[in-house]
């Protein structure tokens, strides 16, 4: 199985990464293959609407969000791993 993970945490020290470390771990000695992205540190913009992508074709704005798409297109299984204090911060909101 391909697996995409978008990690959402800064903090690589984070109790975050220590799950995904360990997920990831786990998996690949399950025999599956794990693609990780740290988002935080990638460079990717906001969705303008524009729709010139067509949704489904190349973005205008030539960020790191294509390469993620690239990725989760090809892959079997998306893991979302956001940090404890984001959380938070939208269920205060």
């Amino acid at each position: 199985m391909k697996i995409v993970v978008l990690q959402g945490s800064p903090n690589s020290k984070g109790s975050t990464n220590i799950l995904v470390e360990n997920f990831i771990k786990g998996s690949r000695e399950k025999g599956h293959v794990v693609t990780r992205f740290d988002v935080s540190k990638m460079n990717i913009k906001p969705c303008l609407g524009c729709v010139t992508c067509g949704y489904e074709g190349p973005c205008v704005q030539k960020d790191d969000n294509e390469v993620i798409k690239k990725a989760l297109l090809s892959s079997d299984m998306l893991v979302l791993a956001t940090p404890p204090f984001i959380i938070r911060k939208c269920l205060l909101n």
